[in-house]
């Protein structure tokens, strides 16, 4: 990807910066409204998202990457197992541990936003680059997601 002519790498760092926070700001929007859209509190969908993705947790887990403190995170597992969408079960390497899990099937909660149309919008979005374009994209959202997610990790300074 060709950057405007003249755009220094700290322009364009300061372009990333500003436009990253537009589109953080961006993904809360999407997920309260898609929460909102399937009737769950923005931190229930939060959570039923995160197991989507991450796969079984152990309530602790879900209170580490959630920032949740552990009795909220017991409440909102209660929320989503009676609404059906998840089941506590024994954890299997250690029987004294809880692991929860997506309920089969997960029910009427599409975690991926094809009720607003996400889906098509970004298939328009991404017709405008080409393949090679698409990989660079591709391969700094990974790399992003992954400095988020350690950053996230650590203890506050």
């Amino acid at each position: 990807m060709d950057s405007a002519p003249g755009r220094s790498r700290e322009t364009l760092y300061l372009a990333i910066q500003r436009d990253g926070q537009r589109l953080a700001t961006g993904l809360i929007r999407l997920l309260h409204a898609m929460s909102v859209g399937v009737d769950l509190n923005p931190s229930d969908f939060q959570c039923y998202a995160l197991l989507r993705i991450e796969g079984p947790m152990t309530p602790g887990e879900i209170s580490q990457s959630m920032k949740l403190a552990t009795g909220s995170v017991t409440v909102l597992i209660d929320r989503l197992e009676a609404r059906g969408l998840v089941i506590r079960d024994r954890h299997p390497d250690d029987r004294r541990k809880v692991i929860v899990r997506l309920a089969e099937p997960s029910g009427d909660i599409p975690a991926d936003g094809a009720a607003l149309g996400i889906r098509d919008v970004m298939l328009t979005l991404h017709d405008r680059y080409s393949e090679a374009e698409l990989e660079v994209i591709a391969d700094w959202l990974a790399r992003a997601g992954q400095a988020l997610t350690e950053l996230s990790a650590r203890e506050p300074r």
